[in-house]
Formats: structure tokens, C-alpha cells, sequence
């Protein structure tokens, strides 16, 4: 245990020292997450290359188990590579963004090659008594796995401390398991990890100077899934892999609060929303440090009823399912995504009926895209945009009567923002602001066609 707590400390202070230095080399313009979308909470350009120093470590531990303990050597080698590749895209990301699509298709080439290269879910067993062989499906569990645990988490990155308190969290889960099942070189370089990310939280702790972007989120989401595979034995890789779903209660509930809402009201699953757990907690009036210490409570919880399920070998699972249910049919509610329980069916059935508005203001924006092409200049542009915005409904600068019109403002970069003005119907604010926010792809396009 002792190694673990050296490892522990190293990653502490390699954090303390590196990240300065990336936050500096932030100023000078590199990396930089500027503050254009009314999702973004921070009103000051702040780098996101924060996964930097978090790499730094996990590269070091991974060295030093090579010195400590060669005979392990092999095993680690898939574990670095998929970590490396995960971040390096993420990293190209957070310099020059990529698309979903792109991204997803990086990352399936990624999980294949980790499992080509041994990284893989065999059978699925528990003890002595339960035992699955997956087969051929073992290729598709393994996939899954290694592209949805770094989804999830670079999903619910969007409030300061977060993802790296979460992290931190996670790699403490994995570390004592390890430690437990007799994995020490797995405790060492997750202690490492949950090291490196306490230290970053001095500066990721709101309000941030620093951010881990998408390449630190992969990072984090992939040393789990990859560590939580090799620190199973053969007998125990259902329940390494239950207790590392339950830790990862928040964000996967997070996520699928994500896809359901998205498949309700018609817009693609990639599409980004301002309707995360923690936007709707900052609605409520939360400040970011409230927010991300209930969540990081919420995190605990879901952390300890993991951690029961080790120590009870399994018997408490159905008090964690439990707790569980009881924990999201709470936050369904309190959050606002039910109105209310009773007109929950009425709900259902204006999301579908609206499916249709949304398919519109999709194919108008699509459109917008194409004219960025075809237009002459940025005002002929503005005039074809306004067009296709009053076909979705919206008023685009005109005076309108406040009791019977809201207004709608498009933040984008620097001082440039679209005001517009939609009927004030009770309910609808969100839904037109989803409407507008589809225009915001083609509008930055413009700007970026006629601005640079």
C-alpha cells in the first residue's frame, strides 16, 4: 500500500507543478475554450488542454509499473496505447474541433484495435457459480464498453471540477479493488491518477482556470475502462464491471436523460442542449460551486453503494437498485424534466406533436450551410438567415409587443449576437431557444467564411 501512496503524492505534485505552466501556455492563445454559447457558464477565454498534466502521470506510472514490475509488462501495453489514442483525439479536438460523427468513428477504429490487441471481454463471470461465454459477442461488449465510459464522462464536462472530482472518485474505487484483488500494479497507477486530478482541482475547482477538455475527459473515460478490465481476475469481471456502472450512476443517468429527451423531440443524438443535470441545477439558481458539491454528494452516494457491493460480495444489489431508482425518480422530477407526474402523458405527446417543428428548423438550418457557398457576402447571407428563421416562426429585429413575444439571444463569440423574438406561450421558451440553437452551426460558419 505504500506504493500506492507514493504514487499517490507524485501525482499530486507533478500537478501542482505542470499545470501552471499549461494554464500559461493557455494565455498565449493556444487551446483556448471561449465562452459563445449560452451553455458555457464562463465569460473569460479559459484553456482546455487541462488533460495535459493528467497524461504527464499516467505516462510516468505506467513506467514505473514497467520498472517495478516488468513481468506485467505485456498487459499494460494495450492499456497505454488505447489511453494514448483516446487522449490524442480528444487533444485534436480541443485544438481544432472535429465533428460527432468523426469523433465516434475514431473511436470504434481505437476500441478495435485495443481489443486486437488483447484488450477484451471474454465471458462475463462472477465467483465460481456464474459464468457467461460471450463469443463473438464479446467483440461488440468490448467495443461498447471502451466508447461509452469516455462518452459519458466527457458528457457531463460541463460545470468546473466535475469530471475531475468524478475521476477522482472512480480511480479511488479502482485503486482499492485492485488493491483488494491482489492487482497492486492497478492500485499504483490509479492512486496515481486520483493524485494528479485532487492536485488539478486547485485550479478545475470553480471558478476554473483551467479545464480538462475533451482530451482529459477520454482520458479519464478510458483508464477506467480499460483498468477496470485488466484489475478483474477471470472469475470477477461482472463484478468489477457492475461496481464501475453503479460509480458511474451520475453521468450515465445523465446521459440517458440525454438520449431520451433528444429522441422525444426529434433532434439527432448529437446534438449538444443546455439541458444537462447541471444546467438545469444553474436554472434553478445554484451557483457553480453549489452545484458541483451536491453533485459531487450525488457522486458519493453512487460510490458508496458500489463500493457495498464489494464488501457484501454482491448480496446488497438489490438495495442498490434500489437506492438507484429511488435517486433518478428524484431527479426526474425535482430537475424539471417531468412538469409533473399526472400530466406526464400530455407532455409525451407535445414532444411528438413538435417533432415536425423540429425536423423543419433542422432542414432550414441544413440549408443555411449550403448558402455559405453560394452567398456573396455576410449581408446577403443575414438576409437569407432571416428568411428561414421567419419560416420557423421566429420575428427576426422587429418591434414586437413584450406580453405577447419573448426574446430569444444567440451568444456567439466576442460582441456578435442574433436577437430574436418568438410567441410567449406558456412552456414554449425552451423549445424555441432549441429552435434557434439550431442555427447556430450555420450562423458561426458564416461568421468564420466572411470574418477570417
Amino acid at each position: 500500500m505504500i506504493y500506492s501512496v507514493i504514487f499517490g503524492v507524485i501525482g499530486l505534485i507533478f500537478a501542482l507543478v505542470l499545470t501552471p505552466w499549461v494554464i500559461r501556455l493557455g494565455e498565449c492563445g493556444v487551446g483556448l475554450d471561449r465562452p459563445d454559447s449560452y451553455r458555457k457558464a464562463h465569460r473569460e477565454p479559459v484553456s482546455r488542454l487541462g488533460g495535459a498534466p493528467v497524461f504527464a502521470v499516467f505516462l510516468l506510472s505506467a513506467v514505473a509499473v514497467f520498472l517495478l514490475r516488468p513481468v506485467e509488462w505485456l498487459r499494460w501495453i494495450p492499456v497505454v496505447v488505447t489511453v494514448g489514442l483516446m487522449f490524442g483525439l480528444g487533444l485534436w479536438d480541443d485544438l481544432r474541433p472535429l465533428g460527432a460523427k468523426l469523433k465516434l468513428f475514431c473511436q470504434i477504429l481505437i476500441a478495435i484495435l485495443a481489443f486486437c490487441m488483447g484488450l477484451k471481454i471474454g465471458s462475463v463471470s462472477y465467483g465460481g457459480g456464474f459464468n457467461i461465454e460471450l463469443g463473438a459477442l464479446g467483440f461488440f461488449v468490448t467495443i461498447f464498453w471502451l466508447i461509452s465510459v469516455p462518452n459519458i464522462v466527457n458528457l457531463i464536462d460541463g460545470v468546473d471540477g466535475l469530471a475531475a472530482g468524478l475521476g477522482l472518485m472512480l480511480f479511488c474505487i479502482l485503486g482499492y479493488v485492485g488493491w483488494r484483488m491482489g492487482q497492486t500494479d492497478v492500485a499504483w497507477v490509479c492512486f496515481g491518477l486520483a493524485g494528479v486530478l485532487l492536485g488539478f482541482l486547485c485550479f478545475n475547482f470553480p471558478p476554473a482556470k483551467i479545464f480538462l477538455g475533451d482530451g482529459g475527459a477520454y482520458l479519464i473515460g478510458s483508464a477506467v475502462a480499460c483498468l477496470s478490465l485488466i484489475s478483474a481476475h477471470k472469475g470477477t469481471v461482472a463484478a468489477v464491471m457492475l461496481v464501475m456502472v453503479v460509480a458511474l450512476g451520475l453521468p450515465i443517468m445523465d446521459t440517458l436523460f440525454a438520449l431520451i429527451r433528444r429522441a422525444f423531440r426529434g433532434f439527432p443524438l448529437f446534438h449538444a442542449d443546455a439541458e444537462h443535470i447541471h444546467h438545469r441545477l444553474r436554472r434553478l439558481g445554484l451557483s457553480e460551486r453549489r452545484i458541483v458539491l451536491g453533485l459531487y454528494l450525488v457522486s458519493v452516494v453512487f460510490s458508496l453503494v458500489a463500493l457495498s457491493l464489494i464488501w457484501s460480495q454482491g448480496r446488497t444489489l438489490p438495495i442498490a437498485l434500489a437506492i438507484l431508482f429511488l435517486i433518478t425518480v428524484l431527479m426526474v422530477r425535482y430537475l424539471g424534466y417531468i412538469w409533473s407526474w399526472a400530466g406526464l402523458a400530455g407532455q409525451i405527446r407535445i414532444s411528438i406533436e413538435r417533432r415536425s417543428e423540429v425536423k423543419y428548423a433542422l432542414l432550414q438550418a441544413s440549408l443555411m450551410e449550403l448558402e455559405v457557398e453560394r452567398c456573396r457576402d455576410l449581408a446577403e447571407f443575414r438576409n437569407l438567415m432571416a428568411m428561414a428563421l421567419q419560416r420557423v416562426g421566429f420575428v427576426v429585429d422587429g418591434p414586437v409587443d413584450p406580453e405577447r413575444y419573448l426574446n430569444v439571444t444567440l451568444y456567439f463569440a466576442g460582441e456578435e449576437s442574433l436577437v430574436l423574438q418568438a410567441p410567449n406561450k406558456i412552456r414554449d421558451q425552451d423549445h424555441w431557444r432549441r429552435l434557434a440553437e439550431c442555427f447556430r452551426r450555420p450562423y458561426l460558419k458564416a461568421l468564420k467564411h466572411w470574418r477570417s
